[in-house]
């Protein structure tokens, strides 16, 4: 076959370009030097300065603008399609009346002329196929483009878009403001709502989404002529390209519709089914309402199958990471990471932000410095771990977890452990080290406070508070009460049919158990539960089916049933409640993390609880006498906490505010403890006078309706700018936290021994990376104590889990009918025996205690 291009035909283009690729395909504009792709004919566009395709040249002539300009309009309008329609073949063929083959080359010089293709691909490329001998050519051609891609046309796209650059690129929308890239194409599927490579406008009115949306249909399936022949089978003079069929032709509209409803061509002409494509693809908002039935079920099965198989607490769900990692997949397709990347590239990218907040906390040290927390516990292996930690007003930072199993009660190992620390944070940095209050601790406190002279050695108020409570459970009464609410509480949760009795029909679906920070405290809230729910408790044992239940007539039945409806327990767990309820509200508030959490008001709090318990038990010595003992054994008299409820300026200038000795002693002590300098020292004690009489800028207006406002700390640097010495202590004291309770203990299961240094090294990180992500959504959404049962049941286990191997003759009696009514009134007990049941409203208000010798049996 004879080539098109050896006709002695040059392009007029060439003139006025040179091709930089053997294909020609990129070809250089002589005039402005811009390689243009695309070949001749883009060229041509270039110097016509048709927008659309190709930006135009500046540096052309006008005559040679109107030159191609006409040159296109004559490729565009000069061609007359040649097809011959056959109703019996799918195919049109073209049989030009050539002679010889020089006619059928000059046909195929006048076809490269004229014939020209939307797709850039198919430009200048031979479109007749010679077969055989015999002169035979098919005419392998589409219909011509629509002339709507000629010369002067306006995409329609414009009149609903703004170009925000020179080159079109970026197109604002005129209804939504939105800012699309990628050209008017791109803007036009914005308009028609074509998901996957653009966010729809849903501020579009319906005529402009339609037209719009009709038009990329035509841009879509226009060319759909030259789709790749499936049915190509030989090379031969008898073969066919099967092309579409006289009927094909009259329902090309439902044709279209067909194509653009299963088939995607992607840029690289492979076929990929409309489904695939749109399911990965979908915006957010068309996959939030597409409910498929049974979709829901399968996605919650498979998250809950690696809940389960992984073993992940059930609570991890509640993670607001856990829901952000749902929505990111739901938006950009479902990952696969392995678990080395886990374990490697994307752990060191997490330890790289939490190390980049670790320095902005830093920063903030130099004005209110650090508190350095040694939060000691056991895990399920009874190794004793601790926890070091660094607070300050940005937050709480993880710094590292220690196995000190072997070392605990070695007061120099400790003081090793905590000085290794300060050195860490640096000693500058560091106001206070708190650690549990025993003997060990307070030993290597007091090593440390003799090496540092600049910080203090602090018990953590938290651990006085629950050694309070633990004296509290000495006391005989106080103990049998907590032993007889236990048999209650154990009853009641290890008989589903009884549990689901009580919430269902008589506490409103409470529990009677409540988990707080340690066990102990968890088991004086529940006391108090007990307490709430003791009508309801009482409602429940004398209903009509736990009296006919089997359960009502064993031992255990019997006794619990007694101590329900025994005024005389309840009294005891009254006086438990007016003793032990202040304790636990200041403990509680600590442990919550607001602002009762910071050193400012934990003196004040306690002091508040003294009068509490002896109003509450009406300025009777006889009954709060324990209590106040017990308080005073613990007291929180630390200098910091001294100085702060000194320099808090919400209680320093109250009427009823006393100096106490302690309170000055314990000033003057911080004072010499932060301030080395010994004129420094003396200016800061003079100022002290200025802040007590509220002089200078103590006492402006603003200050003054401050005082109770503002944070201390705040309050103090904004305030305190004439007494700078003073200002600078202030601010550290009122800056630091009272206990060393700083995250959850609920990942001991990566506390594994590590021969393998790297494993303890990566070990270590996963610990860190962990500590601090808690930390960081205890920030984001504060910890509460009504997680699951089965969360707290460490906190919970002497309450709600019997000793030894539990019965199994107790089932759901509902379910098996044994609920049986005996003689109609549930009169008949086990051994004939008879119990004498008091009244529903039989317990004594609140305000009588009745005969309460029991105090008289209360252990010194």
């Amino acid at each position: 076959m004879t080539s098109i291009r050896c006709g002695g035909f040059v392009d007029l283009g060439w003139e006025h370009g040179t091709a930089q690729d053997e294909k020609k395909k990129k070809v250089r504009c002589n005039y402005c030097g811009k390689v243009v792709s695309g070949g001749i004919y883009r060229l041509k566009q270039h110097l016509a300065r048709l927008s659309g395709e190709v930006t135009y040249c500046d540096k052309a002539p006008e005559e040679v603008c109107l030159k191609m300009k006409d040159n296109l309009e004559g490729c565009r309008i000069g061609k007359k399609p040649k097809q011959i329609e056959y109703d019996d073949q799918a195919t049109y063929l073209n049989f030009p009346p050539c002679e010889n083959e020089n006619d059928v080359v000059e046909e195929e010089e006048e076809e490269e002329e004229h014939i020209m293709y939307d797709d850039n691909r198919n430009k200048g490329k031979q479109q007749l196929v010679v077969l055989g001998d015999k002169g035979l050519v098919i005419n392998m051609a589409p219909p011509p483009p629509h002339p709507l891609r000629s010369l002067g046309y306006v995409d329609p796209g414009w009149e609903h878009g703004v170009p925000r650059d020179e080159r079109k690129k970026k197109v604002k929308c005129n209804y939504c403001d939105k800012i699309v890239s990628g050209g008017i194409n791109r803007f036009k599927q914005h308009l028609a709502r074509i998901p996957g490579e653009v966010a729809p406008c849903k501020s579009a009115p319906e005529e402009v989404y339609l037209k719009i949306k009709e038009n990329m249909k035509w841009h879509r399936t226009g060319r759909r002529h030259r789709r790749p022949e499936p049915h190509k089978h030989s090379t031969s003079s008898s073969a066919f390209y099967t092309l579409h069929s006289e009927n094909e032709n009259e329902n090309e509209d439902d044709d279209e519709e067909e194509d653009d409803e299963h088939l995607l061509i992607d840029k690289k002409k492979r076929f990929v089914r409309r489904e695939d494509a749109l399911s990965s693809k979908k915006p957010k908002s068309e996959t939030t309402n597409d409910k498929v039935p049974g979709r829901k079920e399968e996605v919650m099965s498979a998250v809950s199958k690696f809940f389960y198989y992984a073993g992940v607490p059930t609570h991890a769900a509640n993670s607001p990471y856990f829901h952000k990692m749902l929505e990111m997949v739901s938006q950009h397709g479902p990952p696969s990471p392995s678990s080395v990347m886990l374990s490697s590239r994307y752990l060191e990218d997490e330890l790289l932000t939490i190390k980049t907040h670790l320095a902005e906390y830093k920063a903030s040290w130099a004005v209110t410095g650090c508190s350095i927390l040694a939060d000691t516990w056991k895990d399920a292996q009874n190794r004793t771990l601790i926890n070091i930690l660094v607070s300050c007003p940005r937050g709480l930072h993880f710094v590292s977890s220690v196995d000190a199993t072997e070392f605990v009660h070695d007061a120099p190992s400790l003081f090793k452990l905590l000085d290794k620390v300060v050195d860490e944070m640096g000693e500058e940095n560091v106001v206070q080290v708190i650690t549990q209050n025993t003997p060990i601790y307070e030993a290597a406190g007091k090593m440390l406070e003799e090496k540092r002279q600049n910080l203090f050695w602090t018990p953590c108020a938290a651990s006085c508070i629950e050694q309070m409570l633990e004296d509290f459970v000495k006391i005989k009464w106080v103990a049998e009460c907590i032993e007889k609410g236990q048999k209650i509480t154990k009853l009641v949760y290890n008989q589903m049919w009884l549990w689901n009795l009580m919430k269902q029909e008589y506490t409103n679906g409470q529990e009677l158990v409540r988990a707080s920070f340690t066990s102990v405290s968890s088991s004086f809230l529940t006391l108090q539960s007990l307490m709430d729910h003791r009508t309801a408790l009482k409602r429940l044992f004398q209903s009509t089916k736990w009296l006919s239940s089997r359960l009502s007539k064993s031992h255990e039945g019997e006794e619990v049933e007694k101590i329900v409806m025994n005024a005389t327990f309840w009294k005891k767990v009254q006086c438990v409640r007016r003793s032990v309820g202040p304790i636990l509200e200041v403990l509680e508030k600590i442990n919550d993390g607001g602002d009762s959490m910071s050193m400012p008001y934990i003196y004040s709090n306690m002091y508040k609880v003294k009068f509490a318990i002896k109003s509450n038990h009406g300025d009777d010595p006889h009954k709060y006498g324990n209590a106040c003992s017990i308080i005073d054994n613990h007291s929180l008299n630390h200098p910091l906490y001294l100085a702060a409820y000194f320099l808090n300026p919400s209680y320093r200038y109250r009427p009823d505010f006393v100096p106490y000795p302690e309170v000055v002693r314990g000033l003057n002590s911080c004072i010499v403890r932060f301030e080395p300098n010994t004129a420094r020292r003396v200016l800061a004690s003079k100022q002290i006078a200025d802040f007590c009489s509220a002089k200078a800028d103590f006492g402006t207006d603003l200050a003054i309706s401050t005082r109770t406002e503002l944070n201390p700390a705040a309050w103090w640097q904004q305030h305190g700018i004439n007494c700078l010495e003073l200002q600078q202590i202030a601010v550290r004291i009122l800056s630091q936290t009272c206990s060393c309770f700083g995250c959850d203990h609920t990942y001991d299961g990566i506390h594994k021994r590590r021969y393998n240094r790297l494993a303890q090294k990566r070990l270590k990180d996963l610990i860190y990376v962990h500590y601090n992500l808690r930390l960081k959504e205890r920030q984001i959404r504060p910890t509460t104590s009504s997680d699951s049962l089965f969360v707290q049941e460490n906190l919970l286990y002497d309450w709600i889990v019997k000793p030894g191997k539990q019965e199994d003759e107790e089932m759901d009696y509902e379910e098996n009918g044994l609920f049986e009514y005996e003689q109609g009134n549930g009169e008949s007990r086990k051994g004939g025996s008879s119990l004498d049941i008091q009244p529903l409203d039989s317990h004594p208000p609140e305000d009588e205690d009745g005969d309460l010798n029991f105090l008289d049996e209360e252990s010194d």
